[in-house]
Protein backbone atom coordinates (compact mmCIF):
# COMPACT_ATOMS: atom_id res chain seq x y z
CA UNK A 1 0.00 0.00 0.00
CA UNK A 2 2.15 3.08 -1.17
CA UNK A 3 4.97 3.62 1.11
CA UNK A 4 2.77 1.82 4.55
CA UNK A 5 3.45 -1.50 5.68
CA UNK A 6 2.10 -3.33 7.85
CA UNK A 7 4.51 -4.39 10.68
CA UNK A 8 1.92 -5.33 13.92
CA UNK A 9 -2.22 -6.98 13.98
CA UNK A 10 -4.07 -6.90 17.03
CA UNK A 11 -7.69 -7.98 18.04
CA UNK A 12 -8.42 -8.73 21.67
CA UNK A 13 -5.41 -9.42 23.35
CA UNK A 14 -3.57 -11.47 20.64
CA UNK A 15 -1.10 -9.12 19.01
CA UNK A 16 1.20 -10.38 15.48
CA UNK A 17 4.33 -8.75 14.51
CA UNK A 18 5.57 -8.59 11.17
CA UNK A 19 9.11 -8.75 10.67
CA UNK A 20 11.25 -9.30 7.00
CA UNK A 21 14.23 -10.18 9.73
CA UNK A 22 15.00 -12.11 13.14
CA UNK A 23 17.06 -9.07 14.11
CA UNK A 24 14.10 -6.81 12.75
CA UNK A 25 11.77 -9.03 14.31
CA UNK A 26 13.73 -9.02 18.00
CA UNK A 27 14.11 -5.29 17.90
CA UNK A 28 9.96 -5.06 17.67
CA UNK A 29 9.63 -7.01 20.27
CA UNK A 30 11.91 -5.91 22.27
CA UNK A 31 10.30 -2.57 21.98
CA UNK A 32 6.47 -4.18 22.85
CA UNK A 33 7.95 -5.41 25.81
CA UNK A 34 9.51 -2.25 26.88
CA UNK A 35 5.96 -0.88 26.12
CA UNK A 36 4.17 -3.35 28.29
CA UNK A 37 6.21 -3.09 31.53
CA UNK A 38 5.57 0.56 31.09
CA UNK A 39 1.80 -0.06 31.34
CA UNK A 40 2.37 -2.52 34.53
CA UNK A 41 1.64 -5.97 32.32
CA UNK A 42 3.75 -8.59 31.41
CA UNK A 43 4.18 -10.56 28.15
CA UNK A 44 3.25 -14.57 29.18
CA UNK A 45 6.45 -16.07 26.88
CA UNK A 46 4.35 -19.45 27.28
CA UNK A 47 1.52 -18.65 25.49
CA UNK A 48 3.86 -16.94 22.64
CA UNK A 49 4.48 -18.43 19.85
CA UNK A 50 6.64 -17.66 16.67
CA UNK A 51 6.28 -19.26 12.86
CA UNK A 52 8.67 -18.41 10.24
CA UNK A 53 7.26 -18.05 7.01
CA UNK A 54 9.12 -19.52 3.98
CA UNK A 55 8.79 -21.11 0.93
CA UNK A 56 9.88 -24.72 0.54
CA UNK A 57 10.39 -27.47 2.29
CA UNK A 58 12.88 -26.03 4.73
CA UNK A 59 12.61 -24.33 8.24
CA UNK A 60 15.02 -21.59 9.67
CA UNK A 61 15.42 -21.73 12.91
CA UNK A 62 15.10 -18.39 15.01
CA UNK A 63 15.29 -17.46 18.52
CA UNK A 64 13.26 -14.77 19.38
CA UNK A 65 14.10 -13.78 23.65
CA UNK A 66 11.45 -12.31 26.19
CA UNK A 67 12.93 -11.30 29.42
CA UNK A 68 15.96 -13.82 28.67
CA UNK A 69 13.44 -16.80 27.83
CA UNK A 70 13.07 -18.32 24.25
CA UNK A 71 9.26 -18.14 22.54
CA UNK A 72 8.47 -21.00 21.32
CA UNK A 73 9.01 -21.60 17.27
CA UNK A 74 5.90 -23.62 15.74
CA UNK A 75 5.45 -25.03 12.30
CA UNK A 76 1.47 -24.19 12.28
CA UNK A 77 -0.77 -22.21 14.40
CA UNK A 78 -4.50 -21.12 14.37
CA UNK A 79 -4.45 -16.46 14.62
CA UNK A 80 -8.39 -15.88 14.34
CA UNK A 81 -9.66 -18.94 13.28
CA UNK A 82 -7.19 -19.24 10.49
CA UNK A 83 -4.61 -22.28 10.17
CA UNK A 84 -0.77 -20.29 9.32
CA UNK A 85 1.57 -22.87 8.55
CA UNK A 86 5.43 -22.39 7.82
CA UNK A 87 5.04 -23.03 4.28
CA UNK A 88 2.70 -20.27 3.70
CA UNK A 89 0.16 -22.74 2.20
CA UNK A 90 -3.67 -22.66 2.70
CA UNK A 91 -4.38 -26.62 1.92
CA UNK A 92 -4.39 -27.82 5.80
CA UNK A 93 -6.60 -24.49 6.80
CA UNK A 94 -9.33 -25.49 3.93
CA UNK A 95 -8.69 -29.11 4.66
CA UNK A 96 -9.19 -28.18 8.77
CA UNK A 97 -12.35 -25.82 7.64
CA UNK A 98 -14.33 -28.56 6.03
CA UNK A 99 -13.87 -31.43 8.73
CA UNK A 100 -14.63 -29.25 11.47
CA UNK A 101 -17.85 -28.34 9.16
CA UNK A 102 -18.33 -31.41 8.69
CA UNK A 103 -18.36 -32.45 12.44
CA UNK A 104 -20.95 -29.79 12.82
CA UNK A 105 -22.96 -30.95 10.25
CA UNK A 106 -23.01 -34.73 12.35
CA UNK A 107 -23.53 -32.55 15.69
CA UNK A 108 -26.92 -30.88 13.82
CA UNK A 109 -28.20 -34.33 12.26
CA UNK A 110 -27.95 -35.97 15.90
CA UNK A 111 -30.03 -33.06 17.67
CA UNK A 112 -32.30 -33.15 14.49
CA UNK A 113 -32.77 -37.12 14.47
CA UNK A 114 -33.36 -36.88 18.17
CA UNK A 115 -36.03 -34.28 17.96
CA UNK A 116 -37.96 -36.32 15.45
CA UNK A 117 -38.20 -39.30 17.24
CA UNK A 118 -38.85 -38.06 20.54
Amino acid sequence: MNEQSVKCLLYADDQVILAPSACGLQEMVNKMNDSVKKKGMKVNVGKTKMIVLERGESTTECDILIEGKKAEQVKELVYLGSLFTNDGKHGRDIERRVNLGNEMNGVLLAIMNSISTS
